[in-house]
């Protein structure tokens, strides 16, 4: 006998940052049938995620596979937010390489675009080409 998830699970980066957290927010408020991953790199930062009484926080380091891995166990759906550091593309691969591991459905990818810098719009496309690259259905969203 196989028992089927009724509800869909999407993993949240960046929950305690401006956008995360509002994403969070607006899945919960809405009604959504999803069970949310709320995904903070600090511990610290999980008394920040909105609602996080309703979303199951996690914690992770893109830096270190176990901890995606983890994050992403059981997740269907994930949106993306990375940090704006030099590494940018790299932390991308680490993530999108564990979410192909983990059977993600979907990825939506907050990206960049309008007054940002050359470094900054060329490191988002870098990470766009990875995930692009990885089969995995997606959409980015430019801020």
């Amino acid at each position: 006998m196989t028992i089927r998830k009724t509800q869909e699970t999407v993993l949240v980066t960046g929950a305690s940052g401006t956008v995360g957290s509002e994403v969070v927010k607006q899945l919960l408020r809405n009604g959504h049938a999803v069970h949310i991953k709320a995904a903070v790199h600090s511990i610290e930062n999980i008394k920040k995620v909105k609602g996080d009484d309703k979303a199951e926080s996690v914690q992770i380091d893109y830096n270190k596979p176990e901890t995606l891995a983890a994050a992403l166990k059981g997740v269907d759906k994930l949106f993306l937010v990375t940090p704006e550091t030099l590494n940018a593309p790299e932390l991308v691969s680490n993530l999108v390489t564990e979410a192909k591991k983990a059977g993600i459905r979907y990825i939506v990818r907050l990206s960049v675009m309008g007054e940002s810098s050359i470094a900054s719009v060329r490191l988002h496309l870098e990470g766009e080409k990875i995930i692009k690259e990885s089969g995995i259905p997606f959409y980015h969203s430019p801020s």
